[in-house]
């Protein structure tokens, strides 16, 4: 799995969401799977072969990046 920061491209400097993903496409499926228009937005790849704390795989997701 692969990590992605998604930002609006007039915008870059604020991350508005992070997905974890095998790739681009599968990034955008989930975005539509949460109702997540990603018009206008920049899918970046921050990271590859993301583990989590044991060396596993994390299961894909995709969540708002912004802190509360």
């Amino acid at each position: 799995m692969n990590a992605y920061n998604i930002f609006d491209e007039n915008h870059y400097e604020t991350i508005l969401y992070h997905a974890v993903a095998k790739d681009e496409d599968q990034v955008k499926e989930l975005a539509k799977e949460k109702g997540i228009d990603l018009e206008g937005l920049e899918i970046e790849l921050e990271r590859t072969n993301v583990k989590d704390q044991l060396g596993r795989d994390f299961n894909p997701y995709i969540e708002d990046a912004l802190v509360y």
